[in-house]
């Protein structure tokens, strides 16, 4: 059968669609026609100015993605024809002995040295039709949703994951606490719904564009949720929210800029948990953000907490099906308006529209 598959030349080059032979699917394998892919952040860097992780072009790119079974190979049992599936995008090295990724792995994929990621080192999904070899239907990230979910939801599967990677890696941090978000991107507008499903106190909105800021109150704000445009006093301001607390309990750096490292330092306070999970990248890869750390004064008799995550692993991606399975995100459809919804014929446009200041998750329909 053929398979229209949609190649970046080169960065900020074009996408062009070829057509390709598909076969069935080999024993253990799946075969998937994609449904809805999202637009990233890192997909607009790419397009930009490329990865160092990609080294081969043209590309197939694209990691956010739903998809409908479309054939099963002999022996697969946890999928059949029909099943809508959600797809995460850090995938294992395929070394069945990997101490991360293997059958006796602990699942820590992104620790891995030879780890994979859909649109990168593996093939991504601005493609119709996508065959998934036996190791990734097996221990991979690729999970079965109730008929009833919008492939739109579906397909925000990965970054929602990547969110609570960085909320629940420490126990008890959202619940009843108040919350900071730098940054009311796609990835603070996730991190403002899951909170609100977690239970947290007080969720402080901190972002330096007014559009986004205004977005993300509109559709996800509640009389908990405090927006702040930033500002030269915005550390003393967002001090002043966490009354009767003197510091935030959580901070989550949603927006890949070093300016907002600096900001989420410098709020931390007693028993402040900080995650870094927006990192600063480009093509030539991630550059170096000195800060000195009293690790006796602050870390320790302050119980402080830094951590970092980038990417999923199936925790997280269990975690996310759960949410949107379990319609614990009932606004996550506003993620997506009128405006940001392409034919897979456009991506290039979808691409340049996710680059906006206001936008916040653009999807590609492949229907």
């Amino acid at each position: 059968m053929k398979n229209t598959v949609y190649y970046l030349d080169k960065p900020s080059g074009v996408f062009i669609p070829v057509e390709e032979e598909i076969g069935n699917p080999g024993p253990g394998e799946v075969r998937l026609r994609t449904l809805r892919t999202g637009v990233c952040q890192s997909d607009v860097v790419i397009y930009q100015q490329g990865l160092s992780r990609i080294r081969r072009w043209p590309a197939v790119i694209l990691h956010e993605a739903s998809a409908v079974v479309d054939a099963v190979g002999e022996g697969v049992t946890k999928f059949a024809v029909g099943d809508l599936v959600g797809l995460g995008c850090d995938i294992p090295c395929g070394d069945p002995d990997c101490i991360y990724c293997g059958t006796e792995g602990t699942g820590d994929w992104t620790s891995c040295p030879n780890t994979q990621a859909t649109g990168h080192e593996f093939p991504g999904f601005s493609r119709m039709y996508a065959i998934l070899p036996r190791w990734f239907v097996e221990r991979g990230p690729i999970v079965k949703f109730d008929p009833s979910v919008d492939p739109d939801l579906a397909c925000q599967l990965e970054p929602l994951a990547c969110n609570l990677e960085g909320m629940t890696r420490v126990n008890g941090c959202i619940e009843n606490r108040v919350v900071v978000l730098i940054g009311a991107g796609s990835q603070g507008c996730y991190a403002l719904q899951s909170a609100r499903a977690m239970g947290a106190r007080k969720i402080i909105l901190v972002n330096r564009g007014p559009e986004r800021l205004a977005r993300a109150l509109e559709c996800f704000g509640d009389e908990r949720v405090v927006g702040l445009p930033w500002t030269p006093d915005v550390a003393a301001r967002v001090r002043r929210e966490c009354a009767p607390f003197n510091e935030p309990h959580f901070v989550m750096v949603c927006a890949s800029a070093e300016s907002a490292y600096r900001l989420a330092v410098e709020l931390m306070g007693y028993g402040t948990v900080l995650d870094a999970h927006a990192g600063v990248k480009g093509a030539g890869g991630k550059p170096r953000i000195a800060h000195e750390l009293d690790l006796n004064n602050d870390v320790h008799y302050k119980l402080q907490c830094y951590q970092a995550t980038h990417g999923s692993t199936m925790r997280g991606i269990g975690l996310a099906h759960a949410l949107i399975n379990g319609g614990r995100l009932p606004l996550l459809g506003r993620m997506t308006d009128g405006t940001e919804r392409f034919p897979h014929t456009e991506i290039g446009k979808a691409i340049a529209r996710a680059a906006d200041r206001d936008s916040l998750k653009v999807i590609v329909d492949w229907t």
